[in-house]
C-alpha cells in the first residue's frame, strides 16, 4: 500500500464534500473531518519545506496572517526534523503501528503517517485490509524479529542505526496471529513518518517496498 499520483487532491476532496450528491450526510461529515486533518498535516509540511529553504518566521507569519511569534509557537516544534528523526526508534514504532491496528485505532496510525500516505491509506482501506487478516488468521498476538532496512533493501548491521537514517527506512516484522503468521512492513521517510504499510504472506516477493 503506497501513495500514488492517482489519488485525489485536497481540492478534489473539498469539491466532493460541497457536492450535494457526494454521499450521505455522515459520509460527508467523516470526509470533512478527514480533510481538516489532511489540510493541517499539509500545512505543517509546507511550513517545514519553507523553513528548510530559508524562509523566515516573519514571512511565514505574514502568509498566515499572524505574528512571527504566533507562527513559531504553532510550528516551531517541527523546525528540527533531523533531531526529531534521530529520537525515533523505528522498530518500536513499527510494533506500535500494528498494535494500534489490532486495537482498531486508525486515528493513532494516521497521526504517524505523512500527508501523502494518509491520502491513500484511508480508514476504509487500511482497516478493511486488517479485518481480512484477522478474519483469516485470528487476532494479533505479537510482533517478532523486526529488521531494519535502508530503502534499497540492505539490512542494517546495527539495530540502532535506524535512529539516524536520513533518507528513510523500511522495517519488516513477523506478525504472529492466533492461527498463522504474516509479514508486516512499514516504510518511513527521513523524519520517521509512515509512507507505506504492507501486510503480505511470509516469503512473498516482488513487493512494492
Amino acid at each position: 500500500m503506497m501513495s500514488t499520483s492517482e489519488t485525489p487532491s485536497l481540492l478534489d476532496l473539498a469539491r466532493s464534500i460541497d457536492t450535494a450528491d457526494a454521499g450521505s450526510i455522515t459520509d460527508r461529515i467523516r470526509d470533512t473531518h478527514d480533510l481538516i486533518g489532511l489540510a493541517d498535516r499539509r500545512l505543517h509540511e509546507l511550513v517545514g519545506e519553507a523553513r528548510r529553504a530559508g524562509t523566515s518566521w516573519q514571512a511565514i507569519g505574514e502568509a498566515l496572517g499572524v505574528s512571527r511569534q504566533a507562527a513559531f509557537k504553532r510550528f516551531g516544534a517541527d523546525d528540527t526534523p533531523d533531531a526529531a528523526a534521530a529520537s525515533v526508534d523505528l522498530m518500536e514504532r513499527t510494533t506500535h503501528v500494528f498494535e494500534l491496528l489490532a486495537a482498531d485505532d486508525y486515528a493513532g496510525v494516521r497521526e504517524l503517517m505523512s500527508y501523502s500516505c494518509a491520502r491513500v491509506l484511508t480508514k476504509r482501506r487500511l482497516m478493511g485490509t486488517w479485518r481480512q487478516v484477522v478474519d483469516a488468521t485470528g487476532r494479533l498476538r505479537a510482533c517478532r524479529n523486526p529488521i531494519v532496512q535502508t530503502p534499497d533493501g540492505r539490512t542494517s548491521l546495527e539495530r540502532f542505526v535506524n535512529r539516524h537514517l536520513a533518507q528513510g527506512a523500511v522495517v519488516q516484522t513477523t506478525l504472529e496471529h492466533e492461527r498463522g503468521e504474516w509479514m508486516g512492513r512499514v516504510a518511513y521517510n527521513g523524519t520517521g513518518a509512515i509512507v507505506g504499510i504492507l501486510i503480505a504472506p511470509p516469503g512473498a516477493s516482488e513487493l512494492p517496498f
